[in-house]
C-alpha cells in the first residue's frame, strides 16, 4: 500500500466523523428549535413513570384480550 492511499483513508474517515458530527448537531438543534426558550423538559418521577407502565401493560392486556374474542365469533359466526 502506497502512502497516497494511507493518506486517502485517514482523511475519509475523519471527513466521514466530521460530517455526522455536524448532521447530529444539526438535528439536535432543529429538534430544539420548536422549543419555548427557557423552557427545560419536564422529568417523570419514578411515580409517574410506573403509572405509565401499569397502564401500558393493562392496555397490552386489553388488547390480547379483544383478539381471543374476535377469535371466538370468529368462529361461532360463520356465515
Amino acid at each position: 500500500m502506497n502512502a497516497n492511499r494511507i493518506i486517502d483513508m485517514i482523511v475519509r474517515q475523519v471527513t466521514r466523523r466530521l460530517v455526522s458530527r455536524g448532521v447530529d448537531k444539526g438535528f439536535d438543534m432543529a429538534s430544539r428549535a420548536g422549543r419555548k426558550p427557557g423552557r427545560e423538559e419536564t422529568q417523570i418521577s419514578p411515580e409517574g413513570d410506573r403509572q405509565m407502565r401499569d397502564t401500558a401493560a393493562r392496555q397490552k392486556q386489553s388488547a390480547k384480550q379483544m383478539k381471543q374474542v374476535t377469535r371466538q365469533l370468529r368462529r361461532f359466526m360463520k356465515f
